[in-house]
């Protein structure tokens, strides 16, 4: 197989269907298609992903939660086809269409944009423009660079990973849509609650401090990422992030 492609499932029983048949839509590359439920797992999702990343077999790893779907049947197929071409590539990417309430909304920035701003730096702020559906890693770099078992004191599963690649490898996006990326008003990054909003805000800043540490950063970043948990703050006295 050429591809291993994990699909996460937490009470997406409306849309899980959705996204198998986008997975199983691809053409012109074997897959394996790791399908796992999010509530079998006893440290929720941080231990769901590290149970279908040992799991992966494949040459390259892909992603597509259960809420998300592919657009395009070729996707993998383009992916892979740049990756084996750029073996200094080890994350692959697209634009993606973000969904909220099923109303589509494409990015308004190119390509050649984001791959100006992919920088490691720009990950820490938030501002690269990636998302999770469009990804595929390269296992052998995966592999070589990332340790997951580290990873579980973190409450996100992708971040980390992309910021210790782009330390040591390159990203690229390719200039087509492929991934729906669904926002939904209850998941770990959206959500009514001040506590889970909290929690999710201490969390996000704990790995940014955590690769500053460890590998440094502009001043301005510093400087930015202090402003930006100062409003993150605001915005939970005034429940403003909603």
């Amino acid at each position: 197989m050429k591809v291993s492609v994990i699909t996460t499932a937490y009470n997406h029983q409306e849309t899980l269907q959705r996204a198998i048949d986008s997975v199983r839509m691809q053409k012109g590359v074997d897959i394996q298609h790791i399908v796992i439920d999010d509530t079998n797992t006893n440290n929720g999702m941080m231990e769901t992903y590290r149970t279908a990343l040992n799991r992966c077999r494949g040459d390259y790893i892909a992603f597509c939660d259960g809420d998300d779907y592919w657009i395009m049947k070729y996707k993998l197929r383009h992916q892979v086809d740049y990756m084996e071409k750029h073996r200094d590539c080890s994350l692959c990417i697209t634009k993606v269409v973000t969904e909220t309430k099923g109303k589509p909304e494409y990015m308004t920035v190119t390509a050649k944009f984001i791959n100006s701003n992919m920088s490691f730096d720009n990950l820490l702020k938030g501002n690269a423009f990636i998302y999770a559906p469009s990804y595929m890693i390269r296992r052998s770099d995966f592999d070589k660079y990332i340790n997951f078992n580290e990873f579980m004191k973190f409450n996100v599963w992708d971040y980390p990973i992309v910021l210790e690649l782009i330390r040591h490898t390159k990203f690229h996006c390719l200039n087509v849509y492929s991934a729906v990326f669904t926002k939904n008003t209850e998941s770990v990054t959206q959500t009514r609650s001040r506590k889970r909003r909290l929690k999710y805000v201490l969390g996000n800043h704990k790995i940014k401090w955590y690769y500053i540490l460890k590998y440094g950063c502009k001043p301005t970043t510093i400087v930015y990422l202090i402003y930006r948990f100062i409003r993150d703050i605001y915005s939970l006295i005034f429940k403003r992030w909603t």
